[in-house]
């Protein structure tokens, strides 16, 4: 299937607008009260399906970008979404997490 500029530019910013959604997600799970099983479950159920699809749209249409600066942010993007795929929580974010988690048990 051809595409023209046009219609390559428009995807490309619909993958970056899906990969900066998904950086913003990832962050709100690594900075609020997930257990490390949590955060798994959320990078296996939502993080890894999406990466593998915002990497394999990526791959096709990236020989067609006219715009190279855009394509390139959305590999570092794409990049720093693998990388959340094996992250660890700190035993800092951990405790800050249980924290939370026994306030609101006590609160309700």
């Amino acid at each position: 299937m051809a595409l023209t500029n046009q219609e390559t530019d428009y995807l490309l910013n619909l993958l970056t607008n899906q990969m900066l959604n998904l950086l913003s997600r990832v962050t709100r799970w690594q900075t609020h009260s997930l257990s490390q099983s949590q955060y798994d479950q959320q990078v296996a159920e939502t993080l890894q399906p999406e990466l593998t699809l915002l990497s394999t749209l990526t791959e096709k249409l990236g020989p067609q970008a006219s715009d190279t600066a855009q394509l390139g942010a959305i590999q570092v993007g794409l990049a720093k979404l693998q990388a959340a795929t094996t992250y660890q929580l700190t035993t800092e974010q951990l405790a800050q997490a249980n924290e939370r988690r026994l306030h609101r048990h006590f609160r309700d």
